[in-house]
């Protein structure tokens, strides 16, 4: 599939590019939930492979579920959210067994793979589909730990019963037992240690940890600890860890497009080390179209050749840059290393916000006609996931907080006219 333009014939008649920004992202969303399902659930993209061209992704990543619903609470859309991270929730359920066990004996990573929780799941039967995959992906625990405190922080708790408490406990001990341990990561490529992994399992511990950490993001406090309790060694083991493999992503990449979730969602890293993080991605990993995962990536999807040197560009990290940039730009301080605060001035946050700006843009451009966000381009091939259901996501999360920081503060964050109408495409 080729990026060149649509003929007359198949053309919108509203082309997507055309609409002020909230209608792009108005009609971003009606595009995500085209792939929700009836339980909460979000497809990965709708591709089917009836050509027989590899892995369908019209199935369920538990990870993509998440970060798809993501975008519901960025759009007031509470409802919708917990709803999915019910239906994770009900996916755990059907594994229980396997996560008691994982959590008590721990399965042998490459010879056991079926005594895990697996990444992903029927979307109708919500069983496995196989076990042969590289399924032991501990930011899949992180990100759900995380979520679900935060959902119950701001004020969602009565959702949630004592026997999906006693279910988070049993998640909780599995990610004591293997938490810090090599995984296969974001890309489902090892096994390896991942700080990405590592920092995702220690943001999910850390918003049950009742220390204050994450209070900061929450208008009254509220007590979750005793529902799960989190204890102090399980913190430093983490931070530990995670502290011994920065600023890697593992002993293979230098860095890693999936360390940018260091800095959002968890913002589990010290200032420095975000910007850390930003410069090597920026540095060695954005493209035109999109950003690389990492140095040498060979994947490329189905149905894509890729010529001599070419590495895929993911559209989803363009609007993970900017979305980290409006994170930098939202508050005036951040904290340093030893949880000292940093604080930032105007300048600096409107320089932030103005990156936060320009990454969207690239984004958009990078979107086909429609708005889809496509996985991934390799040269002007566009990979057959399109759209991709948390790529779409981000979309719409990193728009709406651009609007959102110009209208809380309008003396200092300006939209540019080009940005709130595009011309052409």
């Amino acid at each position: 599939m080729s990026r060149s333009p649509r003929s007359s014939e198949t053309t919108p008649l509203s082309d997507f590019h055309s609409q002020p920004l909230d209608e792009r992202i108005r009609l971003s969303y009606a595009t995500l939930e085209r792939l929700r399902r009836p339980n909460g659930g979000y497809i990965a993209s709708p591709y089917s492979a009836d050509d027989g061209s590899g892995d369908a992704y019209n199935v369920f990543w538990i990870r993509d579920i998440m970060f798809a619903t993501y975008a519901n609470e960025y759009l007031g859309c509470f409802d919708k959210m917990v709803e999915s991270f019910r239906l994770v929730l009900d996916i755990f359920k059907r594994f229980h067994l396997r996560i008691i066990r994982a959590s008590i004996v721990k399965p042998n990573i490459l010879n056991q793979r079926g005594l895990f929780m697996p990444a992903r799941v029927h979307p109708t039967t919500l069983e496995t589909i196989t076990d042969d995959w590289g399924h032991h992906q501990m930011d899949v625990f992180g990100l759900f730990m995380y979520k679900t405190g935060d959902l119950i922080r701001k004020g969602y708790g009565f959702r949630f019963t004592t026997e999906d408490f006693t279910l988070i406990s049993h998640i909780r001990n599995y990610i004591f037992n293997m938490g810090f341990e090599p995984d296969f990561g974001m890309w489902e490529e090892g096994p390896e240690e991942h700080s990405s992994s590592y920092g995702a399992v220690l943001g999910g511990l850390m918003m049950w940890y009742d220390q204050g950490y994450y209070d900061y993001k929450y208008k009254q406090k509220t007590d979750i600890g005793t529902l799960v309790p989190v204890s102090e060694r399980m913190i430093a083991d983490g931070q530990r860890a995670l502290l011994g493999l920065l600023p890697r992503e593992s002993a293979s990449r230098p860095y890693d497009m999936a360390q940018l979730s260091l800095i959002w969602p968890y913002s589990i890293v010290d200032y420095a080390t975000k910007l850390a993080i930003l410069e090597s991605v920026e540095k060695n990993l954005v493209g035109v179209l999109g950003v690389r995962r990492y140095p040498q990536d060979v994947y490329c999807g189905k149905g894509t050749v890729p010529h001599e040197g070419e590495t895929a560009e993911w559209p989803l990290g363009l609007a993970w840059l900017s979305i980290c940039y409006s994170k930098l730009a939202e508050y005036d301080q951040d904290f340093d290393a030893v949880r000292h605060p940093v604080y930032l001035d105007w300048d600096q946050r409107v320089h932030y916000f103005s990156l936060a700006v320009k990454y969207f843009m690239q984004l958009e451009a990078a979107m086909t006609p429609e708005g889809w966000v496509p996985e991934m381009y390799v040269g002007d091939q566009v990979g057959h996931n399109t759209p991709l259901a948390w790529a779409q996501s981000f979309h719409i999360i990193s728009g709406q907080m651009l609007l959102n920081l110009s209208y809380k503060h309008p003396e200092h964050f300006q939209l540019p006219a080009s940005l709130h109408r595009r011309t052409g495409h």
